[in-house]
């Protein structure tokens, strides 16, 4: 029996990395005759950056830039060694991430996409770097790339006077005219490419603030009032940008807008597992395969908006091989499973992880091998 075991992070709690170990020895238990591979994914969310280096054999770097709130913060970005030695890895969750944040610190009309920028500044000036590839998936922020335009270099013309730095959501409304032009210099001779863990629209239901606001700490009121300054930061930017409708673009809502930034400074976005997935031969290691074991930390609907897991059992589906999520916790109502592909799912608590604190993450090594256990039990 063949068994690939391709689990994403689970958020708050352990690496992707760490899940696989941990299902391969439970797996061994029950297992022991079986050939396992293992093949930690990643989405364009936290723990891309990890991912992508070691498949390319790069390495770290270590800097300190503004977190969501501007407070200076130690971060990683990576420099990759294969095919390219200019590429830097840059997942904005290290900067502008939720995971720089308490839960009362959220609030995305006041955390900014800036220390991204940052990391990019860093990242072409020191090093050189002419290929940029960021992992927009995890962030605090809302600022449609305000923060991140800021930091690169773009001017902007405002009703009344703006921060030297760090602009956030409650200034989108605020932007009557932007120069991109500074920040295209500096760009210049720089490709970059987002990679997003969701295809999200900028605007609507299903967009940056209505979305993914509340994820983010904003009520109704915020979730309005980020809706508002969305639309009109978007019709100046696309103006400033020579792109009409950035806001119809594929994207462009992902990381609370940064998608549309990066569009707009002539960027190409494209979807994390599919940049992961290629660079592990995922397809390949699959082939042949027996069964398909995965996983992340919540399964929820939008995790089929490009989430590993779920694009893991699209995969299996492919191959006509059964696929298992076993998941910190599944929200309810979801009726999509087998449509896409995903054969059974184990969940470990009935709740979300509620963060790093939260003391149930000491129980995921026994949760998950009671998890294991049931799963070849009932094979047998």
């Amino acid at each position: 029996m063949k068994i690939l075991i391709a689990p994403d992070k689970f958020k708050g709690v352990s690496t992707a990395q760490e899940i696989s170990v941990l299902l391969r020895n439970f797996t061994q238990k029950h297992a022991p005759q079986a050939q396992l591979r293992l093949c930690p994914v990643a989405d364009g969310g936290e723990g891309t950056l990890l991912s992508i280096i070691y498949i390319l054999k790069g390495k770290t770097i270590n800097t300190t830039v503004n977190d969501p709130l501007m407070r200076f913060k130690q971060v990683q970005y990576g420099l990759s060694q294969l095919p390219d030695k200019e590429t830097a890895i840059i997942e904005m969750a290290q900067a502008s991430g939720l995971l720089r944040l308490a839960p009362e610190e959220y609030n995305p009309l006041e955390t900014s996409s800036y220390g991204t920028g940052e990391i990019v500044v860093e990242a072409v000036k020191r090093h050189n770097s002419k290929h940029l590839k960021i992992a927009l998936g995890g962030s605090a922020t809302v600022d449609g790339g305000l923060g991140f335009l800021q930091a690169i270099g773009a001017t902007f013309k405002s009703k009344t006077q703006l921060p030297p730095n760090g602009m956030s959501g409650k200034h989108l409304s605020w932007i009557l005219g932007i120069d991109l032009e500074p920040a295209k210099q500096f760009l210049k001779g720089v490709t970059i490419t987002g990679l997003v863990d969701v295809n999200a629209p900028l605007l609507g239901e299903y967009g940056a603030a209505r979305r993914y606001g509340p994820q983010k700490g904003a009520n109704p009121a915020m979730v309005d009032e980020l809706e508002k300054g969305m639309e009109q930061f978007e019709a100046v930017l696309s103006k400033a940008s020579g792109i009409v409708l950035l806001k119809n673009q594929p994207g462009a809502g992902a990381a609370g807008g940064l998608g549309m930034a990066l569009l707009a400074l002539g960027a190409k976005l494209e979807s994390g597992f599919d940049f992961v997935s290629n660079a592990l031969k995922l397809e390949e290691q699959m082939t042949g395969c027996d069964l398909v074991i995965t996983g992340e930390g919540k399964l929820d609907h939008s995790s089929r908006d490009g989430k590993a897991p779920v694009s893991v059992a699209r995969l299996a589906k492919k191959l006509a091989i059964p696929c298992v999520a076993i998941v910190g916790a599944m929200a309810p109502d979801i009726h999509w499973l087998k449509e896409e592909g995903v054969s059974k799912v184990i969940p470990l608590f009935d709740t979300p992880f509620t963060g790093p604190d939260d003391q149930r993450k000491l129980e995921v090594p026994a949760k998950m091998a009671d998890a294991v256990a049931s799963l070849f039990q009932k094979k047998k």
